[in-house]
């Protein structure tokens, strides 16, 4: 009886612990939004500031500031993770990216400069503090099925534009207005008063709105009373340690894992091939979304005049980033690393290669190919997670993303860079098809990886 009651209570705190980490990663994942914000954002700059040459492209430079926090960010959410708990780490982190989401207001009235360290530097640095330590937290809960639960709790991070893409539409454009002026690139921008008037107090309003899910999250966040630890068996098969005890209530049959010092932990990750390996493939796939993730919208009207249905578009795509990271989650524990990875780079490839096509069909088929793609892509960010947890142990994964932060920094700025010049070169197709060309190379390096878990298994 009193193991079933334990057993009940654990499973309740389990789900409660996942709650809270969707509730955080619901705000901080809303930088999805931002392909469908920035065009309003670049609009306003051009029309309300000194800044009247700005293109669509240009907010490209709002996502490579951004991501020039990003790795400084994970390593002081783990190393504050370490020294305070979660609950301070994440709490911290969310502050910071509700500071920088509140001084957009002020900023986005003076320049495209001042909006990419607000927006971009600011909101990141806080966003990938708060990252880590609630799926670092969820997967010692869910030890048995550590890439389902870091799966659950992104479900929230690649859910959050769902909520937020109809928050910003339904307040800045509640009339579904198309932009009214075309230059002479052929890049299209709003120019209607009132539209441009609500741009800059959505950040208080949005500032406030994540305020408060983040504060919840953060309370319901907690620690299990014990010290988890992969056990022998196949992938998604953990078995428990025979040596297994009752503490505060709750059966605990996992080996203790010592705690290695933070400059040995990163020593330890630094010197392994399968982390720059796992790096190398990250990079390419990010980069090659980058294109998508920035610019789906600013492409979408060169073919769609309807703002509505391109604002719909990026919710219901981040149904798909949601929903389906659990279940590349699932493919990671249940078939392992090879299996994952292949699937998402073929998937992101033939998605990528044949976007183009799309402009010759119904409006939908868009809507269609941009989904999958987001599925597919949604994968890597559950698969980092899960193969630093299994290399170098459950309790030192918020501090190891620094590594695939790092990654995704030079693969933001480079792609953006790139974006921003040679889009005009290469034009929209020529960007699509080099993302599916990344996503073919990361393919192909993915046979090298031959990571094994603690124990000796392969991940």
């Amino acid at each position: 009886m009193t193991m079933f009651k334990s057993l009940q209570s654990s499973h309740f705190r389990t789900s409660i612990v996942i709650f809270g980490g969707i509730c955080v990663h619901l705000s901080i994942g809303s930088f999805y939004i931002f392909g469908n914000i920035s065009p309003y954002m670049i609009s306003y700059l051009r029309n309300r500031t000194d800044e009247h040459s700005l293109k669509n492209v240009d907010n490209l430079w709002i996502s490579n500031a951004a991501a020039l926090t990003g790795p400084f960010g994970m390593v002081l959410g783990g190393i504050m993770d370490r020294k305070f708990g979660v609950r301070v780490s994440t709490g911290i982190g969310c502050l910071i990216f509700c500071l920088g989401v509140f001084l957009t207001h002020f900023s986005l009235k003076r320049s495209l400069v001042l909006v990419a360290i607000t927006y971009g530097c600011v909101t990141n640095m806080g966003s990938s503090w708060a990252y880590g330590p609630p799926i670092q937290t969820a997967a010692k809960w869910m030890v048995k099925w550590p890439s389902v639960a870091m799966g659950l709790i992104l479900c929230g991070f690649g859910g959050g534009a769902l909520i937020f893409n109809q928050v910003v539409t339904a307040y800045i454009n509640p009339n579904n207005l198309s932009p009214d002026y075309e230059d002479e690139n052929g890049d299209k921008f709003f120019t209607n008063k009132d539209v441009l008037d609500r741009v800059p107090n959505l950040f208080f309003i949005l500032s406030g709105i994540y305020l408060g899910m983040q504060a919840l999250g953060v309370l319901l966040l907690s620690n299990p009373s014990w010290k988890p630890m992969l056990v022998p068996g196949t992938n998604g098969d953990h078995k428990e340690d025979e040596k297994g005890t009752e503490k505060d209530g709750e059966t605990v049959g996992l080996i203790p894992s010592p705690e290695p010092s933070i400059a040995e932990v990163l020593k330890t990750m630094l010197s392994n091939k399968n982390s720059w390996i796992w790096v190398v493939i990250l990079f390419l796939v990010y980069g090659g979304m980058t294109f998508v993730n920035g610019l789906y919208k600013a492409y979408g009207q060169t073919f769609i005049s309807d703002d509505h249905f391109l604002a719909w578009i990026g919710s219901l795509s981040s149904i798909f980033n949601c929903l389906f990271r659990p279940v590349w989650g699932f493919v990671m524990d249940r078939y392992g690393f090879q299996v994952a990875v292949k699937c998402i780079c073929t998937g992101f490839v033939c998605f990528c290669c044949t976007l183009l096509f799309t402009e010759d069909l119904p409006k939908y088929a868009y809507l269609l190919w941009i989904c999958c793609l987001y599925a597919c892509y949604c994968g890597v960010f559950v698969v980092g997670p899960a193969v630093f947890g299994k290399l170098f142990g459950l309790d030192n994964i918020a501090l190891n993303l620094g590594l695939t932060f790092a990654a995704l920094t030079v693969a933001q700025i480079s792609s953006g860079f790139i974006g921003l010049n040679l889009q005009s070169t290469l034009g929209w197709h020529g960007l699509f098809l080099l993302a599916g060309a990344m996503g073919t190379v990361a393919f192909f390096i993915s046979f090298l990886f031959d990571g094994k878990d603690q124990r000796g298994n392969p991940i």
